[in-house]
């Protein structure tokens, strides 16, 4: 039986939902629109092209002529392009050089899962390359450019100009239209295709924001500061609203809660990350009650011990060397000279290549481990939390 492009469209996504979970929920996202040979005329759109809304736009005689293996592929391929945000990194890039580093991108992640059609984009030079890495690339080589630049069947429409590349709405937008939502679809379809068991190999790198938010480390530190401070109601003392009121509300006591901070001075941590950090810190101790916070600076050893008051200045820590580090010495002060039972929380900002002490500890170990540090030694350490502090750079993005 001869099917229509719209059923043949509709075929294959279902064959990718039974087949590929992860990339057939993404593609059950997409709007098709057939678009008539006046709109293909006037868009330039030869076969397939999307939005920023998840509108599919095809050519019925393209998609009549593909075979089943090549149409999911090109499904798959529009559909990623909104996953990974390509319409809205653009910025101030040529449209033309920007659609082919964006194809040559997806065609390298679905490489891995697909056999690329000939003649699609692929450059071997630029694997596991970002789509901004890809499209400098082009334009340093210039001449190896033009060979790619008729390899790309699709075309991505980025506003209202003539032929959909200016700025402003897509033409193909519909009332009451949203964005395409890339987090909420990306973790759906993952969701989705974990029930089914077949979550595409290697497909969490490129989605490693989404899947794996990076918790603040701010965020957890004052909820754990906040959670160490004891909270006891009492009638002793009436409570100075009560008297107008004619009802006893009780007073709430804090006792002196005891914080260690401890600094690894021998890592490879900026002066910029210590400031962050002790500014954090600094900030949090004058915010609440009854804190008592002391300042332990260590390597191989205990190099300085101060108390956080109001005198205290976060910019007077600096690393001091790259030799051995350990954590132990600052337990073992704890130990002898706070009393291990008398610490609520030890708070330990470290590059993470640091010795840990075998012994488990009553009181919580809240690690903050620097932007380019490790995290596998201090996780095996029972009774703590590790966050790491999250880059500023954008290289795993696609």
């Amino acid at each position: 039986m001869n099917m229509t492009p719209r059923e043949r469209i509709a075929k294959a996504r279902i064959n990718l939902l039974t087949d590929y979970p992860f990339f057939g929920n993404l593609t059950m996202k997409l709007v098709p629109r057939e678009l008539s040979e006046e709109e293909q005329k006037k868009y330039g759109i030869q076969a397939m092209a999307v939005d920023i809304y998840g509108n599919l736009l095809y050519s019925p005689q393209w998609v009549a002529q593909q075979s089943d293996v090549i149409l999911k592929c090109a499904l798959v391929h529009e559909v990623m392009h909104l996953a990974l945000k390509h319409l809205q990194r653009i910025g101030t890039r040529q449209p033309f050089l920007w659609n082919i580093a964006t194809d040559a991108a997806v065609n390298d992640i679905l490489n891995a899962t697909f056999k690329i059609p000939h003649g699609w984009v692929l450059i071997p030079e630029m694997k596991g390359k970002s789509a901004e890495e890809i499209y400098d690339w082009l334009i340093r080589n210039a001449e190896k450019a033009k060979q790619y630049a008729a390899a790309g069947f699709d075309k991505h429409i980025f506003g209202t100009g003539e032929n959909g590349n200016g700025s402003g709405q897509s033409p193909f937008y519909q009332e009451g239209q949203l964005p395409f939502d890339a987090e909420r679809a990306v973790r759906e379809a993952w969701n989705f295709a974990k029930t089914q068991g077949k979550t595409p190999a290697g497909i969490e790198r490129y989605f490693k924001d989404i899947l794996n938010p990076q918790l603040d480390w701010k965020d957890i530190l004052r909820r754990f500061i906040v959670e160490t401070i004891p909270h006891d109601f009492s009638y002793t003392r009436p409570h100075k609203k009560s008297q107008s009121t004619g009802f006893y509300m009780p007073v709430i006591k804090r006792e002196e809660v005891n914080l260690v901070i401890a600094v690894d001075s021998s890592g490879s941590i900026s002066d910029e990350e210590y400031a962050e950090f002790l500014s954090e810190i600094y900030a949090l101790v004058r915010q609440f009650e009854g804190i008592k916070a002391t300042l332990i600076i260590c390597d191989c050893e205990i190099k300085e011990v101060m108390e956080i008051d109001e005198t205290f200045d976060p910019y007077s820590v600096h690393g001091r060397g790259y030799g051995g580090t350990s954590s132990i010495p600052v337990y073992n002060y704890i130990e002898e000279n706070i009393g291990e039972h008398n610490v609520k929380l030890l708070v330990y900002f470290t590059d993470g290549w640091i010795d840990i002490p075998d012994k488990e500890y009553p009181f919580p170990t809240l690690w903050i481990v620097s932007k380019r540090g490790r995290t596998d030694e201090v996780e095996r350490m029972p009774n703590s939390i590790v966050i790491q502090i999250p880059k500023d750079s954008t290289e795993d993005d696609y």
